[in-house]
Order: structure tokens, then sequence, then C-alpha cells
């Protein structure tokens, strides 16, 4: 009896274990500040934003960059309640110096031209900046423990939205709106 009390015991800790993921902050490029336009059709002038959202620890700073296509010009503006270091395509590091941000936030915002109807996407990267490349939050939990961030979208140039699906649960992502 003790065995079979002892085998569920650690069947329940193991099966709460394996449910138990690390929590986990959302970043994406949206061609609006409603954070839902994540395309942009046709040549010209444009303006898009990086948009971030904490996991349920919250955020104290992010650690990021941006891959432009060069047909793409562009001039990237932190928003003015941010610290930033470095720059966006070079790799970025920002933070709140207001505090920790428990909602969407947007971090930079890019006036940009784009020269030509070609095909592609402005991409959210890791850092280049530091060995080995960071994509990655830093909580308010105490003693801001790094977290994981997911790519829930890049900006798509003459082309439909994409949103992520592989690191993220449908649910997960509807919850986002």
């Amino acid at each position: 009896m003790k065995k079979v009390l002892f085998i569920a015991a650690a069947l329940l800790i193991l099966a709460g274990s394996l449910n138990a993921a690390p929590p986990k902050g959302y970043i994406g490029l949206y061609a609006d500040l409603n954070h839902s336009v994540c395309n942009f059709m046709g040549t010209g002038a444009m303006t898009f934003y990086v948009w971030c959202l904490p996991s349920q620890n919250g955020m104290t700073a992010a650690e990021f960059a941006a891959s432009i296509p060069a047909w793409v010009f562009a001039s990237p503006s932190p928003n003015p309640a941010v610290l930033a270091l470095g720059g966006l395509t070079t790799g970025t590091s920002v933070t709140f110096p207001g505090g920790c941000q428990n909602d969407w936030v947007w971090t930079y915002s890019v006036f940009a031209f784009v020269s030509a109807p070609t095909p592609g996407s402005i991409n959210i990267i890791a850092d280049p900046s530091v060995s080995p490349p960071v994509l990655k939050y830093a909580s308010c939990a105490l003693g801001n423990p790094l977290e994981d961030i997911i790519i829930i979208n890049n900006l798509v140039l003459n082309g439909p939205c994409l949103i992520a699906t592989k690191d993220a649960s449908w649910g997960a992502i509807k919850s986002l709106f």
C-alpha cells in the first residue's frame, strides 16, 4: 500500500512539474498604436512600433534587435518613457525608469520609408551585440530574473500578416487581443 501511495504522489508531482511552463512574455511589430496591424502594403512612408507584453511577472527591461531589409529606410526613436542603450538594428537594451510594466507597452516607434513593393518583413531578432545573442525580458520578480520572449509577429511587407503559433498556444495568442 505504501508503494502505491508513493508512486501516486510521485506521479502527481511529476505531472505538476510538466505542466508548469516557465513564464514568457511577447514581442511584436505593429503598424499602429493599437498593436493590431501587422502588415504594410505598397510603398511609401509608414510608422511602426515595437510592442511588448510582459508575462504575469511584469517587465523591468528588455533586450532585442530588429532586422530591416535594405530597401526600407528606417529612423527608430525610443519611447520617451524608456531608457534605451544601443540601437534598434544593432542591438538594444531598454529599461523602464518609471517602474514595472504589466501591460502592453511600446519601446520604439520607427518612421520608415518602403522604397519597393517587394514582399518581405521587418523582424525581431536576438540582440547580436552580446555573446551569445539575447532575446529576453528582465521580470519584476525578486532579483529581476530573465524570462524568454516569444515573437508573436514580425511586420510583413506587401503580404498577409503571420502570427506565431509554434511557441504559443492559440488560446494564449487570442488572450493577447
